[in-house]
């Protein structure tokens, strides 16, 4: 059986997530920056998301991760990818205040209605 194939930047991002996760136990809560472009960050953890957004040279081209205990996989970080990235061409910016109380749906069909729903409301 082959083996689920994720991008490179989902694999960055899930990188990203986990050094922190793992590496400091106290992180946990705690917000990253990740570029939506490559995955990337810049590196730093973050104690609240305004932090995050505040402390990046171009919020909007970023979405902001909470570090969870059991950190994230390269399947969680295409999926948060690609819905923020949807959301950012549906013009819903990932910085913006009202974006912090956003939670992506679970199943592609409500992430959809969900995009939607907010692109609809940005028009």
């Amino acid at each position: 059986m082959a083996h689920p194939v994720y991008s490179d930047a989902a694999r960055r991002c899930a990188d990203v997530v986990n050094l922190h996760a793992y590496a400091d136990p106290e992180s946990t809560g705690h917000f990253v920056a990740i570029r939506l472009s490559d995955g990337g960050s810049d590196g730093a953890l973050y104690d609240t998301r305004e932090q995050a957004v505040s402390h990046q040279l171009h919020p909007e081209w970023c979405t902001y991760v909470q570090i969870h205990p059991g950190g994230m996989t390269p399947q969680e970080a295409e999926a948060v990818l690609r819905y923020w990235r949807a959301l950012s061409d549906a013009c819903v910016r990932p910085d913006d205040q009202s974006s912090a109380g956003i939670l992506m749906p679970l199943t592609s069909r409500d992430q959809l209605r969900h995009i939607k729903v907010l692109a609809k409301g940005r028009s």
